[in-house]
């Protein structure tokens, strides 16, 4: 069998909830604007509607006519900023993804030639020690005495002279 609710059991949860969203809304207001300041600011409304009661109205429908345009406008605006950044970052990502398309196998590339390079190098290098083992050890002897000497067996020697002008 369905509950049944009389109407002063709706009527008063109805008056909880309104009592509940009055106190929630007082709050954060209370949080934004000092209950000082804001009294402050009523009061200086109320007696400027007693003093100038056709230039208060004239403000008033003024205001109140306005916020729905001014409102949408607002919201317009945001949105399509939102939009454009939204569309500038998809075509940005879009950019980045091409050129990774172009990134990625240009340094597969130049990473394989750098290890050929360095094949080259390591390969050289141990090819040239075995063959400098081979060597007669006279003919090393006479090679590394002719690099430390000149070809008249004095010393060599290696001087920069830096002139400042």
């Amino acid at each position: 069998m369905a509950p049944t609710y009389d109407i002063d059991t709706v009527k008063a949860s109805a008056q909880d909830n309104a009592r509940g969203v009055v106190a929630f809304s007082q709050r954060q207001l209370d949080r934004v604007v000092s209950p000082s300041k804001r009294q402050d600011v009523y009061a200086g409304a109320s007696d400027f509607a007693h003093e100038r009661p056709l230039l208060f109205a004239f403000v008033l429908f003024q205001a109140l006519f306005s916020f729905l345009p001014i409102v949408t406008f607002s919201i317009f605006a945001l949105s399509t900023v939102a939009f454009a950044l939204g569309a500038a970052l998809i075509f940005a990502l879009f950019w980045i993804g091409v050129a990774l398309l172009v990134l990625v196998p240009t340094i597969f590339l130049t990473s394989s030639i750098g290890v050929l390079v360095w094949l080259w190098a390591a390969g050289t290098f141990v090819v040239a020690r075995k063959l400098w083992s081979l060597a007669p050890a006279e003919q090393q002897q006479q090679l590394h005495h002719h690099n430390a000497h000149g070809t008249n067996g004095e010393k060599k020697t290696s001087v920069v002279i830096k002139t400042e002008q």
